[in-house]
């Protein structure tokens, strides 16, 4: 069942209006540090990984998501909860020659579960252990069609497979 939010209604409005305001505020913080795209594909969440990891953000929307300690391109995903749960999927989109090309690149890829804005765990895997199955669903000739996605379970049984780490825990 879809529900809405009835936003005609003065006092939801007013709460509504409240909301924009201190995204607002976030944005303009976010301006006066470089970063332009905070809301721009959920850069916000790239953020929140980068500072629970003690990383570099990247405050473009080219090339790696951020830089670890050893300034290495890193590649984040995320899940969400919803409804308590995670029922998601880590999402590997557009899938090109170039995106792959991008992913090779990166030193591990960064797997975060949250809960709004709190991470509650973050598990690294390196690139290497993922890279085949990313690269056979890549698009052919080049195309952007190309996409693999890995379940909660998948990347969890990596750590018990030890070839991942869980290295934060909210």
């Amino acid at each position: 069942m879809t529900n809405y939010i009835d936003c005609s209604d003065p006092a939801v409005k007013r709460k509504i209006n409240n909301i924009i305001k201190k995204l607002r505020q976030g944005v303009e913080i976010g301006g006066k540090m470089a970063i332009k795209n905070l809301l721009y594909n959920e850069g916000y969440v790239d953020l929140l990984i980068a500072t629970c990891l003690g990383h570099k953000y990247n405050i473009g929307t080219q090339g790696a998501d951020a830089l670890d300690k050893h300034n290495n391109p890193v590649e984040y995903k995320c899940v969400a909860k919803k409804e308590d749960k995670y029922t998601g999927s880590f999402q590997f989109h557009w899938l090109s020659k170039n995106k792959v090309k991008k992913y090779r690149k990166c030193s591990h890829f960064y797997f975060a579960w949250r809960d709004g804005f709190e991470v509650e765990k973050i598990i690294r895997v390196k690139q290497k252990v993922l890279m085949n199955q990313i690269i056979r669903k890549k698009g052919r000739k080049g195309s952007t069609a190309g996409h693999k996605s890995f379940g909660c379970k998948f990347i969890e049984d990596l750590v018990e497979k030890k070839k991942a780490r869980i290295v934060y825990s909210g």
